[in-house]
């Protein structure tokens, strides 16, 4: 197992071969990919090795920056929607919030464990994976699986993409409604989108370790801003708090949002193969969900037990005007500008694999990012409530990424039989709990992604376009 260990402290740097197969259907192995093996004779593990080898530059992320990271990408836009989800779901809400947590804590551990059987039975996994989460998928059912898995990741960046914008075109117009009250949402969201198009024509981001921790920090001082801000109001509040009773539509809708905000399986094993030793994953996953309830259950109860019925979808638009208020919402803005160009780019490089538009700068390169940001402002200005695109991504692919596949692949990688393979046994507890995850799922994340279909397009709740005419 020598080849292993050597392995588990590799930190090289993924570096493109300049194959121009998708990204979704093109996973290391894959016989499909032309062949185990080049002109030169080279099989693709060696390969891959030879191309990560000359770029390799450390020991790879540690269990605690490992959990920044995790606690990082996923804390943000979800924890302002996450109070007016609990009072949708009623006082369950908070049961749920924490139910959630656990169980997506519990998926992504499940997805360690099914990297550290890819990397224990495929020795050309043990570097650099560009798409680790679709080599999961491969080995487990197929390429219609990592096809699949592909194809979630993808609709949930773009949504999650489009919602950074909403929430940002948010944030923008209270900060500014003093200087420019006549500015609107919808005009917010064309000129920040406008400004991001720039900086969305650059390769990809760098120096992701400094993104990590400052995606984690600004977040945390928001949420901190924001509970102090709810306490205020709580002690200055003389009305009682309103409740109504919601039906299962509204409950479900709830279920999305919540379970958004814990929608970031799809970068676990992106994560877990940057580590120095890959298999002290659970550590690092432990440590970024426990980050994330304490920042994420103030916020929530606080807004149930303080508004109530009042609490806006964006709980800042909640608050009482305070400085704390400013501050929270400078740091939340500055969070989603920098999540945005992040959680984008991947989607962006998969259509530049596709339309076969070459690796360096160039005008073909501009312009797809350009269409690619204007498909996202048409469906922003369509959809103008960000609730709505929240609840239809979360339950939908978050619910898949998060829920399903984790404890799918794990059970099926373990029940998979080779001589060379070492048997793995799952006790009958587990293979009941990964089950019963599964199934909650598959009805839970189908029922909210009907109500959210059925929100968008009812002509009740249906929201008016920002183009559409008065």
């Amino acid at each position: 197992m020598s080849g292993g260990e050597r392995g588990f402290g590799s930190s090289a740097r993924y570096q493109s071969t300049g194959s121009r197969d998708p990204i979704w259907t093109r996973v290391s192995g894959d016989p499909g990919n032309g062949g185990l093996e080049d002109s030169s004779g080279r099989s693709s593990g060696e390969k891959v090795r030879l191309q990560c080898s000359s770029t390799s530059t450390g020991k790879g992320l540690t269990v605690t920056s490992a959990a920044i990271f995790i606690a990082g990408e996923m804390a943000g836009s979800g924890v302002l929607a996450l109070p007016r989800a609990v009072v949708e779901a009623g006082w369950i809400g908070l049961l749920l919030v924490v139910v959630f947590c656990i169980n997506a804590a519990y998926g992504g551990s499940r997805l360690g464990a099914c990297w550290s059987i890819i990397e224990e039975r495929y020795p050309e996994y043990r570097d650099r994976v560009r798409n680790p989460y679709a080599t999961i998928a491969y080995r487990a059912v197929g390429r219609w699986g990592s096809v699949l898995v592909s194809g979630c990741i993808q609709f949930t960046l773009f949504g999650a993409g489009t919602v950074y914008l909403q929430l940002a075109s948010q944030i923008f117009q209270d900060l500014m409604s003093d200087i420019l009250p006549q500015v609107g949402i919808c005009v917010w969201f064309i000129v920040i989108a406008f400004v991001l198009t720039f900086p969305m024509w650059l390769g990809s981001p760098k120096d992701f370790w400094v993104v990590g921790i400052g995606a984690l920090l600004t977040t945390a001082f928001a949420c901190v801003f924001i509970f102090s801000q709810m306490v205020l109001d709580g002690l200055n509040k003389v009305e009682p708090v309103e409740f109504k009773t919601h039906g299962f539509s509204n409950f479900f809708l709830s279920f999305g949002t919540i379970l958004f905000a814990f929608g970031g399986a799809s970068t676990f094993p992106t994560i877990q193969n940057d580590m120095a030793e890959k298999q002290q994953f659970s550590k690092s996953i432990l440590i970024g969900f426990i980050t994330i309830m304490v920042l994420y259950f103030p916020v929530a109860a606080g807004g149930y037990f303080v508004y109530g019925e009042a609490v806006d979808p964006n709980v800042i638009l909640s608050l009482g005007h305070s400085s704390l208020v400013s501050m929270a919402n400078v740091l939340m803005a500055i969070h989603l500008v920098l999540a945005f160009l992040i959680v984008i780019n991947p989607v962006c490089q998969e259509l530049e694999e596709i339309f076969q538009v070459p690796h360096d700068f160039c005008l073909k390169r501009c312009v797809l990012r350009s269409v690619m940001m204007f498909i996202m402002v048409f469906v922003g200005e369509t959809i103008p409530k960000f609730g709505k695109i929240l609840s239809l991504v979360g339950g939908s692919t978050i619910t898949l990424l998060t829920f399903v596949f984790p404890s799918l692949f794990y059970m099926i990688l373990c029940d998979q039989r080779r001589v060379d393979w070492p048997d793995r046994y799952i006790p009958l507890h587990m293979r009941v709990y990964m089950w019963e995850l599964i199934l909650i799922g598959l009805v839970g994340g189908s029922a909210a992604t009907y109500n959210a279909v059925l929100d968008i397009f009812s002509a009740e709740s249906m929201a008016k376009p920002c183009y559409w005419p008065l």
